[in-house]
């Protein structure tokens, strides 16, 4: 059984002793761009040993490099990284099942080649030592797995061009029929005796996701008809195929969503992710394959239910997050109980639990990025530190706060960063920042990125409040799916009340507040200086504008109408919550920030909303980057952007 957690986080002593380095410096955006990305802590079998990646920021619009760490459980030795060529990728770190062997994807050199080439499956020993490839793909392999008793090899590829195309693609005869599915994603297989590499799935089925049974007979996949984003999110199902017939079922779960695929020790029954009726929330599944029966995880639970992980055959160990914070919780299989363990600070879905109850996250504190941290069913401990020069930096207080909503009672929760030496007796300009989704959250923990500004704020004289309105992640499902049909007036009033809360305390000057976030963050600030006085300016960036407009041009078609029904005919509907469409109202300045190559968002959305503003007199400046995505990944750009979001707050706000 999982414990209660302990009062006390442990850290590691070299950790302990970085926390009382004077923090003299004040962050730059070129110290926050400089930062490393950990991820994808995964555990081994016996709970010994950790395995996860560390990506580093390159310079020049590179891609940040990816390599290999390892820690021990207990901390008792330091991390190390795995000896990688200059330049090679390695990352999804995977353990063999008995835990001697650790798979991951590398584009490394083959063994006798000079240069890096496709991603393929390597291993390497326990010890980090001895690296060899194990596929010899003409393709990049996105996915692996590895049967539980090592003797099978499956693996996801896309299907590369034929000989016609190839010819085309280089004669630049390249025309493109839109949405129709051409290279799909196969799985294939390396088995005994003779050990050659063979497809499994015919081409026109797109795979996902796959996982091996305990028996090595059978792999769990997610597919779909279609190979578009909108089919990975909205359209995919969870099916079985069995491995010596070639044979596919009937799908198991017709509306999957992208909860990764695991069986239970036993295997008899299967997790997997069930997508909700309109697509803004998903639930985890437990099914059971010989009778057929589904048991919904923590459906009873008041938090959002991110990610499970099979522990043994009667219990699983989940993760999510109830109000500002994490939470680890023990799930019961047969009934989907959830009861609560600890209450981590963690930013995102990522963690891996042996059977012995250990497990591996990605957690951070107020003061540090994400690091590896632990989990052993009573106590919460890091076990890394890939930001030591954040000890030496000045950082904004953190406190978490709650509110009642004047709408109907619920409680709203938020968190707040002011100015480290702050003490509360003076007013505070004010940036109330909006997170993406409407289905995310801000948490409890380090707020610094190219789109999460609140330390970088808060250290330069500023209080930042991050409120989880109505339709945000963490207060269950419902809470979530009330974003349906109101984007806007809904969620403002939540974030209205924080706001008032802020002013009656005396820690928001009335007279100096802005509003701003990315993403729909950035549409709820467009629509906050539409339909109130309260802000003295706004930044959007890569705001969903023009509500109709977005939903028949973005990648992923089935987001919107999830919220708002069919674009065609709910257009009033759509035109009702969109902010361009109310651009008249709006007087304060605005700084729009975009990305040129945001499919998710696109610039057009930017661009229309500028020149309504243009048309009606508003102050308004926007900037687009190049090569931007809808997440920003080049280091030019992240560090542009939070220059421009301090300069243009200094001049709107003081």
């Amino acid at each position: 059984m999982i414990g209660r957690l302990s009062l006390g986080l442990l850290l590691l002593p070299a950790l302990a002793a970085a926390n009382t380095t004077a923090r003299n410096h004040l962050p730059t955006p070129e110290d926050i761009a400089s930062l490393a990305a950990v991820d994808d802590p995964q555990i081994a079998p016996d709970g010994r040993r950790i395995a996860y990646t560390v990506g580093t920021p390159q310079p020049g619009g590179a891609a940040p490099r990816t390599q290999l760490w390892r820690v021990a459980f207990d901390g008792d030795t330091a991390p190390r990284a795995l000896p990688v060529p200059d330049a090679a990728q390695d990352r999804q770190p995977r353990w063999s099942r008995d835990g001697r062997q650790l798979l991951f994807l590398s584009d490394r050199p083959r063994p006798g080649a000079d240069t890096t080439g496709s991603t393929q499956v390597w291993r390497v020993d326990a010890d980090g030592d001895a690296a060899m490839p194990l596929t010899e793909s003409v393709a990049d392999v996105t996915a692996f797995d590895l049967s539980f008793d090592g003797a099978q090899l499956a693996w996801l590829q896309t299907d590369p061009p034929s000989p016609i195309e190839a010819a085309r693609l280089a004669a630049k005869d390249d025309a493109v029929v839109v949405e129709r599915p051409t290279r799909f994603s196969r799985v294939w297989l390396r088995a005994p005796p003779d050990g050659a590499a063979r497809a499994l799935t015919p081409v026109g089925l797109q795979v996902h996701d796959l996982a091996w049974s305990p028996d090595g007979r059978t792999l769990a996949l997610r597919t779909s008809s279609g190979t578009t984003l909108n089919d990975y999110w909205y359209d995919s199902a969870v099916v079985l195929l069995d491995i010596a017939s070639g044979r596919i079922g009937a799908p198991l779960e017709p509306h999957a969503s992208a909860h990764p695929l695991q069986w239970s020790p036993d295997g008899r029954r299967l997790l997997y992710g069930r997508l909700g009726v309109h697509g803004m929330v998903a639930t985890p599944i437990v099914h059971d394959i010989d009778r057929g029966t589904r048991i919904a995880l923590g459906a009873h639970w008041p938090g959002t239910l991110w990610l499970a992980r099979w522990q043994d055959d009667a219990t699983l160990l989940g993760q999510g997050q109830r109000g500002m914070r994490g939470a680890f919780v023990q799930l019961d299989a047969a009934t989907g109980a959830a009861t609560e363990r600890a209450r981590p600070q963690i930013p995102f879905r990522s963690f891996t639990v042996a059977a012995n109850g250990r497990a591996a996250y990605l957690g951070l504190r107020d003061d540090s990025p994400g690091n590896v941290w632990t989990f052993d069913g009573a106590r919460l401990a890091q076990r890394s530190d890939h930001h030591p020069q954040v000890a030496g930096w000045r950082l904004g207080q953190v406190r978490e706060l709650e509110w009642p909503a004047s709408r109907d009672g619920r409680s709203i929760s938020a968190l707040l960063v002011t100015p480290p030496d702050w003490d509360g007796t003076t007013r505070l300009p004010t940036l109330v920042q909006i997170h993406g989704g409407p289905a995310w959250a801000w948490w409890s923990g380090w707020q610094g990125s190219w789109h999460e500004w609140a330390q970088l704020l808060a250290t330069r004289g500023y209080a930042v409040l991050l409120p989880n309105p109505r339709g945000s992640e963490g207060n269950g499902n419902a809470f979530a799916e009330l974003a349906r049909g109101d984007w806007g007036d809904g969620p403002l009033q939540d974030v209205l009340d924080g706001l008032d809360l802020l002013e009656r305390d005396g820690i928001a000057d009335p007279g100096r507040v802005a509003i701003g976030g990315w993403s729909y963050g950035g549409y709820l600030s467009a629509w906050a200086v539409a339909r109130s006085k309260r802000f003295r300016t706004a930044i959007v960036g890569a705001g969903v504008l023009d509500l109709a407009s977005a939903a028949l041009t973005n990648d992923v078609p089935d987001y919107l109408p999830g919220y708002f029904g069919d674009p065609l005919r709910e257009r009033t509907r759509y035109d009702a919550q969109s902010p361009v469409h109310h651009a008249r109202d709006i007087q304060v300045p605005l700084l729009i920030l975009h990305g040129e190559a945001d499919a998710r968002v696109p610039l057009s959305q930017a661009q229309m909303f500028h020149r309504a503003l243009r048309f009606n007199g508003t102050p308004v400046e926007l900037i687009t980057y190049p090569r931007g995505p809808h997440w920003f990944h080049e280091q030019a750009h992240e560090i542009d952007l939070q220059h421009r979001v301090i300069d243009w707050l200094d001049r709107s706000l003081h």
